[in-house]
Parts: C-alpha cells; sequence; structure tokens
C-alpha cells in the first residue's frame, strides 16, 4: 500500500497553501468589486451632472438670460446618459436617466455678493445583480456659486 504523505494545501505556511487570510482578503477585494459595479457608474454621472451645473454657472457671468440657462443645462443633464425602456405603445425607447423639468431646479440668482444658488434632487434605482433586488438612492446637487466678474485690472 501506498504511504499517504501530506501534501502542500494541508501543512499550514507551507508554499501555495490557502491561508484563512489569503480567504479575507480575496472575499474583501471580490465585495469591493462588487460595489464599484454597482455604486460607482452613478456616482460617476453624479459627478458630471455637478459639473454641467458648475459650466452653466460660469455661462450666467456673462448672460443675465436665467431661463434660457436653465433649459439648456437641463438638456445637458438629459443629454448624458439614456437607458432603454418602452413606451406606452410597446415600443422600445431611449429615455434619459436623470429627467428633470425646470420647475424642480432652484435657479436663484442673488445680487449681493454676486452667487448663483442651483438645487435639485433626482432618484436612482439601482439593480444589484446575483442579489434579485434594487436600491433606490437619492442624489443632491446643492451648488451655491461665485459668478463675479474677475477684475483683472492692474494691482494698486
Amino acid at each position: 500500500m501506498w504511504a499517504s504523505r501530506p501534501t502542500a494545501a494541508r501543512l499550514p505556511g507551507a508554499p501555495g497553501a490557502v491561508s484563512w487570510v489569503t480567504l479575507l482578503v480575496l472575499v474583501a477585494l471580490a465585495g469591493a468589486g462588487y460595489l464599484a459595479a454597482v455604486f460607482g457608474p452613478p456616482l460617476v454621472l453624479h459627478y458630471e451632472v455637478k459639473q454641467v451645473v458648475r459650466d452653466y454657472a460660469n455661462r450666467s457671468v456673462k448672460d443675465p438670460n436665467d431661463a434660457r440657462l436653465r433649459e439648456e443645462m437641463l438638456q445637458k443633464i438629459r443629454s448624458l446618459q439614456e437607458v432603454a425602456a418602452v413606451d406606452e405603445a410597446g415600443r422600445p425607447v431611449r429615455v434619459p436617466v436623470v429627467d428633470l423639468r425646470p420647475e424642480e431646479v432652484v435657479w436663484e440668482r442673488l445680487a449681493d455678493p454676486p452667487t448663483l444658488h442651483v438645487a435639485f434632487e433626482y432618484l436612482r434605482v439601482l439593480d444589484l445583480p446575483f442579489l434579485g433586488r434594487t436600491v433606490e438612492r437619492t442624489y443632491r446637487v446643492d451648488e451655491s456659486l461665485d459668478i463675479r466678474r474677475a477684475d483683472w485690472g492692474p494691482a494698486r
């Protein structure tokens, strides 16, 4: 009969052995990857939405037409990301992920100091793969931005 010899996987500390620390690290990396895959894209979109708000606040320094600026900003935000959906007639359509109406957006221009306050929130429904669940998250944008014209005159 063959004598059974211990293998490397059975000897703690032997080369090639899998320890509980290795398994813990692998589970932590898998969990971090899962969270990044689920919550990363919505966070990137939220960052892009805030960048659009800042861009239109900068445009408001020279353009006093707030209604037009707000509508253009909303069109730009709607165009950032679209998802597939089905309309009432059963046809496939593309709908914006962030679909805001002008009355949902606070757009206040304050005179002293010259400031533009833009605030709104939107709801995202996130699918959790492998769990068969969804999570609702509310993302908020609340920016008070300085809209003073720069004075590049000579220093005194």
